[in-house]
This record gives C-alpha cells, structure tokens and sequence, in this order.
C-alpha cells in the first residue's frame, strides 16, 4: 500500500494545506527552500497542483515527508501567521506526518527532525 492510499480523505486535505503553505506561506526563505526541502519551491508548487496524483511517486513521498517535517521542525517563527495558512493543529500535522512515513512513533526533538529528513 502506497502512502497516499493509506491516507483519509481529511490527511489528504491536510497535506495539500501544507503543500500550499510551504510554497505560499511566510515559513520558508527563498534562499533556502531548496536546501531545506530538497526541491525548488516551483518543484514543490508542480506536486500540489497534481495532489494527490503524480507520476514520480517516490519524488512526492520524499516531497510530502520534507513539507510536513520542516513546517514542524524548523524554527520559521511564523507561529502567529499559521492559522492564516493551515487549519490542522501541528499535532495534527504530527500525526499525519507518522501515517504518511509508516512510522508507529513521533520524535519531536531536534534529532527527530534530522532524521526523517529525505
């Protein structure tokens, strides 16, 4: 089974939240989107258009992993501005995040970040 087959229908509706949010959002820096995300924001914009469909499957599981990741775990200081961007709680977000990689727990800490990096 696929990631997005696991996926309800609301964890779709919350990953193309934060899909949109990380390509229109105030979160991540254009200097460093890339770095961060390991795609271009335009790369990332193409998968949301396309959500939930892609042709490169393994790109939009590694793209979705990083999303949800960095809008949890780098510092963005734009925790006022997350309402205007996404209606899932980050706790929410964190469950998603854990369905979408097949894992059974959420490491918040800094290394829990680190290492779901893709």
């Amino acid at each position: 089974m696929s990631a997005v087959e696991r996926m309800s229908p609301e964890d779709l509706q919350i990953i193309k939240e934060c899909l949109d949010a990380a390509v229109n959002g105030p979160f991540f820096p254009d200097w460093e989107f890339p770095t961060l995300m390991g795609f271009t924001r335009e790369e990332i914009a193409a998968i949301a258009v396309a959500w939930p469909f892609s042709s490169e499957p393994d790109e939009q599981k590694s793209a979705v992993n990083n999303v949800l990741n960095m809008l949890l775990g780098y510092p963005h200081d734009r925790a006022s501005r997350w309402h205007e961007y996404l209606d899932a709680s980050p706790e929410r977000i964190a469950r998603v995040l854990a369905r979408w990689r097949g894992d059974d727990d959420f490491d918040e800490t800094a290394r829990g970040v680190f290492d779901r990096l893709r």
